[in-house]
C-alpha cells in the first residue's frame, strides 16, 4: 500500500477519526503495528518467572565459562548455533556484498551540510543474486585523513523516505511509502517524527556519516512474498547454510553494506554502528552479535525475539508473533509457543554476544507490548559477559535508573512504540561517548 498525497484536514475535524483510522491503516502501510496500548510497564525487575539460563554457566558441550579467550572462542560459536537452530535459521554472513554502481544525488544534501550518495549493491551471484540500494549521506568534513563515524541503519518506508530526498531512486517493492500526506501524517501522530523521516540534518551536524538501507528490496515484509524472497538468498547457499527467515537475510545484509561501505576511505571503520527500530532493531541486534566490524548497536524497542526476554509474560507472546509474523523467524520458532520456558536460548545471551561492545536498548514506558521490563532483565542477564570481558557492563541499578557509564546503555523514555527527537538525541549521546567523533561541520 502506498501513501497519497492530500491536503491534511482540519484537525478538530478529523483528529479523532485520523487514531481511529490509523489502527486499521498502519497494519497495510508498515506491515505491522505494535498495539496501541495505555498501560505502562512494570518496574519490577524480581519478576516470578522461569529464570534465564545464567550466561557463563556450563553447558552439554562444556564447562562454564571462566576466560575472555573461553567466551569468545566457545561460547560465542555454540550460542551462534543455538539462536539459528531455534530463532533466525542459518544467518548468511558467507555472502558479501559488491558494489555495482555509485551516484552523487545531492552534492549540497541537508542545506549544505553533507552529500547524499546512491550504491547499487549485489549480493551473489548468477540469475538469483539479490540486489539492493544503499544512500549514504557524508558530512562536509568526512575526507581520507578525517573519516567519518557511520550509523548504518535499516527503514520501513524506502531510502527516499528516510533522506527526504525524492533525488534517490524511487522504491518498487512491497512495503515502500511515500513521507506526505494524510496517512503519514498519522503515523508520524502516533509514531514520531522520525519514523519515516530520519533527523539527517542533526546526525550530519554530529558529525556522522548514515547510510540506509531499505531492506524489503531484498525481502518483502509481508508473508504473501516473503517466501520468494527467502528461497532467492537459500538457492545461494549449500541446504545446510540455507536462511529460511526474514531476519536471517534482514541481519545480514547489515554485513553486506558493510562489505561496501567500509572501504571508502571517507568512512572510519573502526567506528560503525548499527542501528534499528521495531523488527529493524531485532536485525541490528543479530547482526551485532554476529559481525565483529559492528563497534555498537543501537537496538530501539525490539521486543520479542529481539531484546526482550522470551521467558518473559509481559507484552507480546511467542504466539502471538509467531502467528501474524512467522516468516521473521525460522519455522522453529514457533514451536516455543506457550512453553517459553523450556527454549534453550534466552535474548540476554543474544545481548551478550556484543560483549564487550557497546549496546543501547531503547525502549517506552507505554511500550508495554515490546516489553520493556523483560529487555531490562536482558541487559541484566548479559552483564557478567561483559565483565569477564572486562568492560562496565551495565551500571543501571534498575529501570528508573539513568546512570549511562556502562557499555549496556538501557533506555527508557516517555510514551510508547516510535520514533522521536529525543530517543535520536539520546542515540547520538550514546554514540559519541563511545566513538569520540571530531569536531564536525556546524555550517
Amino acid at each position: 500500500m502506498r501513501w497519497t498525497t492530500h491536503a491534511w484536514p482540519r484537525p478538530k475535524a478529523c483528529r479523532k477519526a485520523a487514531i481511529s483510522v490509523a489502527a486499521l491503516l498502519c497494519a497495510g502501510v508498515l506491515s505491522s503495528c505494535t498495539p496501541l496500548g495505555l498501560n505502562t510497564a512494570s518496574a519490577n525487575i524480581q519478576r516470578q518467572e522461569p529464570a534465564s539460563p545464567f550466561v557463563l554457566a556450563a553447558t552439554e558441550t562444556g564447562p562454564a565459562i571462566a576466560t575472555p579467550g573461553d567466551w569468545t572462542s566457545r561460547r560465542v560459536p555454540e550460542l551462534r548455533a543455538a539462536f539459528e537452530r531455534h530463532l533466525y535459521g542459518p544467518v548468511p554472513t558467507e555472502l558479501k556484498g559488491v558494489e555495482i554502481a555509485r551516484r552523487l544525488v545531492d552534492p549540497d544534501y541537508a542545506g549544505g551540510l553533507g552529500t547524499l550518495e546512491e550504491i547499487d549493491v549485489q549480493v551473489g551471484e548468477g540469475d538469483n543474486a539479490g540486489t539492493y540500494r544503499i544512500a549514504l549521506a557524508l558530512p562536509r568534513s568526512a575526507t581520507a585523513a578525517a573519516p567519518a563515524p557511520l550509523i548504518l541503519g535499516e527503514n520501513f518506508c524506502g531510502n527516499r523516505g528516510t533522506a527526504g530526498s525524492d533525488k534517490l531512486s524511487p522504491e518498487t517493492a512491497s512495503g515502500a511509502c511515500q513521507n506526505t500526506g494524510f496517512v503519514a501524517r498519522i503515523v508520524r501522530l502516533i509514531f514520531g517524527k522520525y519514523i519515516i523521516e530520519s533527523p539527517n540534518a542533526q546526525i550530519l551536524a554530529r558529525g556522522y556519516a548514515y547510510a540506509n538501507v531499505f531492506p524489503s528490496e531484498l525481502v518483502a515484509d509481508n508473508a504473501g512474498e516473503a517466501p520468494a524472497g527467502i528461497a532467492r538468498f537459500a538457492s545461494l547457499l549449500p541446504p545446510d547454510r540455507a536462511p529460511n527467515s526474514l531476519l536471517g537475510v534482514w541481519s545480514a545484509s547489515y554485513g553486506w553494506s558493510l562489505d561496501v561501505l567500509e572501504v571508502d576511505p571517507r568512512i572510519d571503520a573502526n567506528r560503525t554502528a548499527a542501528y534499528g527500530h521495531s523488527r529493524h532493531g531485532k536485525a541490528a541486534l543479530i547482526a551485532g552479535a554476529l559481525d565483529p566490524r559492528i563497534e555498537a548497536v543501537i537496538s530501539h524497542q525490539s521486543g520479542k525475539g529481539g531484546a526482550t526476554l522470551t521467558r518473559s509474560y509481559a507484552g507480546e507472546t511467542v504466539r502471538q508473533i509467531t502467528d501474524a509474523y512467522g516468516f521473521w523467524f525460522a519455522p522453529a520458532y514457533a514451536a516455543w509457543s506457550d512453553r517459553e520456558a523450556d527454549i534453550p536460548v534466552d535474548q540476554h545471551q543474544l545481548v551478550a554476544m556484543l560483549a564487550p561492545r557497546p549496546v543501547l536498548l531503547g525502549n517506552g514506558w507505554k511500550d508495554v507490548w515490546s516489553d520493556p521490563n523483560g529487555s531490562f532483565r536482558a541487559a541484566l542477564g548479559a552483564d557478567p559477559a561483559y565483565k569477564l570481558m572486562g568492560a562496565t557492563g551495565l551500571a543501571q541499578a534498575g529501570m528508573n535508573d539513568a546512570d549511562t557509564r556502562g557499555e549496556i546503555d538501557f533506555f527508557i523514555r516517555a510514551g510508547g512504540h516510535g520514533v522521536r527527537q529525543v530517543d535520536w538525541d539520546h542515540f547520538l549521546d550514546f554514540l559519541d561517548v563511545w566513538f569520540s567523533p571530531r569536531e564536525p561541520d556546524r555550517r
